[in-house]
């Protein structure tokens, strides 16, 4: 039997649906040999995680997505094996949460300046103590029946030119891979084809990114084959997930993408490289 893997996976603590709990069940229930909890911004899932993990469980990599900002887009990189316990690295996470959340009440106080009722206690409560982000207020407004539902949400005023959108924090790119870097880990660049994101790898690969996202709920088949030349190309190494978010209609199911355990392979070969010279 082909064993799989998946590498990009989201809880209620960024923009998933399910706790950390319902999540790794979803894991159990896959039949993936390794995965990473990939929550936005921050590493309370991948914590969760870990605490309740059993000794007959898959692999658990130490991951997270950072936004990064390139051109005015929204950029997401992800991150792995780097030390979850690295001071600068969570100092980094905690400042980066605290932008957000402060984005986050900006966006409830325009909310509020057009006429729509809708507390930040009941944001903060939707959130449960995650970084708040769009999703959770969308979700609040579906809550407090504001609106239809939680796409009309961001349709009408939160989207990136609604009435209430705030632009959100970034990293910048090359402070971003030189910090997971010095955390002892790898940085990959998320979902390329979403948005024409693959329009900045060269620029990412000449600041030191060290892999791709290949397969992803959102690549064809023929972008898989595509992406898989181009990782070739500049040598970089392969990944891949299914962006499981929980929300019907939003990315894959844990496993979908049929990752193979190859990509993990080859990163587990490269960073013994790496470690070996310093």
């Amino acid at each position: 039997m082909t064993a799989f893997i998946d590498l990009h996976m989201h809880t209620n603590f960024s923009d998933g649906v399910c706790t950390p709990e319902e999540l790794l069940e979803n894991v159990r229930r896959s039949g993936v040999v390794a995965f990473s909890v990939t929550d936005h911004d921050t590493l309370d899932g991948y914590r969760a995680i870990r605490a309740l993990l059993s000794a007959n469980d898959p692999e658990l990599l130490p991951g997270v997505e950072l936004s990064v900002s390139m051109e005015s887009d929204d950029v997401h990189m992800l991150a792995y094996f780097f030390d979850p316990d690295s001071s600068e690295f969570n100092e980094a996470l905690e400042n980066f949460r605290q932008k957000r959340n402060h984005r986050g009440r900006m966006i409830v106080e325009k909310l509020q300046g057009i006429g729509l009722d809708i507390p930040f206690e009941a944001v903060e409560e939707t959130a449960g103590g995650s970084v708040i982000g769009r999703p959770h207020i969308a979700e609040t407004l579906q809550r407090l029946k504001a609106v239809g539902g939680y796409q009309e949400a961001f349709d009408r005023y939160i989207k990136k030119d609604g009435p209430a959108y705030v632009p959100k924090a970034f990293f910048e790119p090359s402070e971003a891979i030189e910090m997971v870097h010095r955390a002892g880990g790898i940085t990959v660049l998320a979902h390329p084809m979403i948005d024409n994101m693959l329009r900045h790898l060269e620029r990412l690969v000449e600041m030191g990114l060290d892999g791709i996202e290949v397969r992803h709920s959102n690549h064809s088949a023929g972008d898989v084959t595509r992406l898989g030349k181009i990782a070739g190309r500049y040598g970089l190494l392969q990944s891949g997930g299914s962006d499981f978010h929980g929300r019907e209609g939003r990315h894959g199911v844990v496993g979908s993408q049929h990752v193979p355990v190859a990509y993990l392979e080859s990163m587990k070969e490269h960073l013994s490289k790496i470690r070996g010279r310093l």
